[in-house]
């Protein structure tokens, strides 16, 4: 190959390495309505006239506290099946916001990137701060796997002083770091996991910006996760200065402490949000 083809092929080869984080789907897989949760559909304009399409869960608990969950969900699929990891909170008097980011369901379909998430998760914010209803309410974010890593810079790229607590279940700390983690669990990569880690960029990584961060938090993760490797979720916790809780989840698999009714993490998580 010509050496003059090379800084045409190289963004090329960074663009491809870094789209692996993002697994949107377009079609609905399943509906609130069916599992009688009631939700308004809303638009949310985003940058570049981008819209995002966002679900609102109202408490229907007898005693609400005026506080509404921002939810951003992980890299694959669509709200339409990550909804039920929050979903359940209005029973306990809370509102949830969950949204698609562009490129996932009925958001503008575009090819996601890294910042355009970060811009789409300012762009909720926004919309929260100018809605006459829930502009006077608390804010606190759940983010979860990728969406945990996206809302970490989201909120220091775009602070307000209405979110008083963030969740982060299954984080990582960097995603060129998570990345030659992977490689390096395959026989086949793991000779090469340091030179091909550096065709993922580690721009906007969380572990950059989360000591800005200073609400509360509260981290959830398993020694035994198969997808976000533990030692990346401390690694993160460990660089956080806010008032902070770790909490290890004794069930394996990946983002595990929410989606069970049965999940003792539940509770842990409903004391955090009162």
């Amino acid at each position: 190959m010509k050496k003059k083809f090379l800084p045409l092929l190289f963004p090329s080869l960074l663009g491809a390495c870094n789209s692996v984080f993002y697994q949107p789907l377009q079609q609905d897989l399943y509906d609130p309505k069916k599992l009688g949760l009631q939700h308004s559909e809303e638009r949310i304009p985003s940058d570049q006239d981008l819209t995002l399409a966002a679900w609102w869960f109202k408490s229907i608990a007898k005693e609400s506290y005026k506080k509404l969950i921002v939810h951003f969900h992980g890299n694959a699929e669509n709200m339409t099946s990550h909804f039920m990891f929050t979903a359940w909170l209005t029973q306990e008097g809370f509102d949830v916001l969950t949204f698609d980011y562009r490129g996932y369901g009925r958001s503008s379909a575009v090819a996601p990137t890294r910042e355009g998430l970060i811009q789409d998760g300012c762009a909720v914010f926004r919309w929260v701060q100018q809605h006459p209803v829930l502009k006077d309410y608390e804010l606190y974010v759940i983010g979860q796997s990728l969406g945990g890593a996206v809302a970490v810079s989201v909120l220091a790229h775009c602070p307000t002083d209405q979110v008083k607590g963030l969740v982060l279940d299954s984080t990582f700390s960097s995603y060129r770091k998570i990345a030659r983690q992977k490689l390096g669990g395959f026989f086949v990569t793991w000779p090469l996991q340091y030179p091909l880690s550096f065709l993922v960029t580690d721009d906007w990584s969380p572990i950059d910006s989360v000591a800005q961060l200073k609400m509360r938090m509260i981290f959830f993760h398993s020694p035994h996760d198969p997808v976000v490797p533990y030692n990346l979720g401390k690694d993160l916790f460990e660089k956080a200065t806010a008032p902070k809780v770790w909490v290890d989840v004794e069930w394996d698999g990946h983002t595990r402490a929410f989606g069970d009714p049965e999940s003792p993490y539940r509770e842990q998580l409903v004391k955090f949000l009162r």
